[in-house]
């Protein structure tokens, strides 16, 4: 297969092909075993997927967002792993164009962006996750370098990624202390990343723990950001992928009922003919384009930079993710005993659509969120129009 450069955009028709060539099939039978396909990801890569927000200098460039996120929906639909394999190298390798040293993106982002090299995404530990103030891995600094001492959990790639970019304190573990985001060699003395519990959705996505123990790292590695800040830009891409995954469940949803709703017979005709089964169908169309337009508006906003809107972005993964979990559900009831099947492709969507409200911000966290800039909204414009000036 010819490689497509960074200048030569893959299209949805070419995504759509891959899937049922090559996705569909695997996607299904990663769900059952639960291993990661290193070749799928590379096909992937080779079609131009990872680097896609980056331009032939890998400068940045995100006016491919709203293309990446419809094929990440189309894959997602198929193939929840595979999307979010993709959607880390792209959040790792954009954290590194944007704040990462020359030198430490001429180790690893080219390769990042064309799937050779993975890095993690590392912000959780064991005692913090959405509260990441409480956080307690710490560089201490000395001369040219940090000392890393720390643990994070729920890393995607973990087990084999060649880097990790690492949010740590600086000097301490106090709560308030200045931030650090690390890009870690994982092949340096005292650093290793390991599986961790096997997960009931996203199976073969590679997930897992990563350890630091007196790990030397040089000054240089620390994106020229403060760290808090940096990640969360990461964060806030993560957040949007995450909901495009979760309209892509939509999809799946919607394509697998209808399906099952026109060919089921019961009580001498279709039971799509039954309004109860209509009723659900519409609800679940509603569903897939409410996220869908959300997805995209968060989408654009990302792209106007700064992070994008905060409100918009935590809209739409709520949403999405707790649109996508109800409608799957909706899906598996449409089916009757066949949904509940272990493996099948609606009991996957369901099963996937779970993790969608957990990861990158339960789906409470961003409804507190959002609530709180709203309240804080109406005090700052006395109650005036205030709903229109949420910044």
């Amino acid at each position: 297969m010819n490689k497509i450069g960074l200048s030569a955009r893959p299209t949805l028709e070419l995504v759509d092909d891959f899937i049922e060539r090559k996705v569909r099939e695997r996607g299904e039978a990663m769900d059952r075993t639960g291993e990661f396909d290193r070749d799928l990801l590379d096909e992937a890569a080779s079609l131009g997927l990872t680097g896609m927000l980056f331009d032939d200098s890998l400068k940045p460039d995100l006016s491919s967002m709203p293309l990446a996120h419809d094929m990440a929906e189309r894959l997602a639909a198929v193939c929840a792993p595979l999307a979010m394999q993709i959607g880390v190298l792209r959040i790792v390798g954009y954290l590194l164009a944007r704040y990462a040293t020359q030198d430490v993106q001429d180790r690893w982002l080219k390769s990042t962006t064309e799937g050779k090299t993975y890095g993690s995404f590392a912000l959780t530990e064991p005692h913090a996750g959405t509260d990441l103030r409480s956080l307690s891995t710490v560089a201490v600094r000395s001369g040219d370098t940090y000392l890393v001492n720390g643990r994070k959990c729920w890393v995607g790639f973990a087990p084999c990624a060649a880097y990790a970019i690492v949010l740590c304190k600086e000097g301490s573990a106090a709560r308030d202390a200045k931030t650090l985001a690390l890009v870690v060699d994982m092949e340096s003395p005292g650093a290793r990343g390991v599986w961790g519990p096997e997960l009931s959705g996203f199976r073969g996505m590679p997930n897992g723990e990563l350890f630091f123990e007196n790990v030397t790292v040089p000054v240089e590695n620390a994106l020229r950001v403060e760290g808090f800040d940096g990640m969360m830009d990461g964060l806030n891409m993560a957040r949007i992928e995450a909901a495009a995954y979760a309209c892509g469940l939509l999809r799946g949803a919607l394509e697998e009922a209808v399906y099952r709703a026109s060919t089921r017979k019961a009580f001498g005709g279709k039971i799509a003919d039954l309004p109860s089964i209509q009723m659900k169908l519409g609800r679940m169309r509603a569903a897939y384009h409410t996220a869908r337009e959300l997805t995209l508006k968060a989408c654009r906003s990302y792209m106007e930079g700064r992070g994008g809107d905060q409100d918009l972005i935590s809209i739409a993964k709520m949403t999405a993710s707790d649109l996508a979990r109800l409608h799957t559900d909706e899906a598996m009831q449409i089916f009757g005993a066949a949904g509940v099947t272990l493996h099948s492709r609606v009991e996957r969507l369901h099963r996937d659509s779970k993790a969608t409200q957990i990861f990158d911000g339960t789906s409470e966290i961003h409804e507190t969120m959002v609530g709180r800039r709203l309240v804080s909204a109406f005090e700052r414009h006395s109650g005036k129009d205030f709903i229109d000036q949420l910044a």
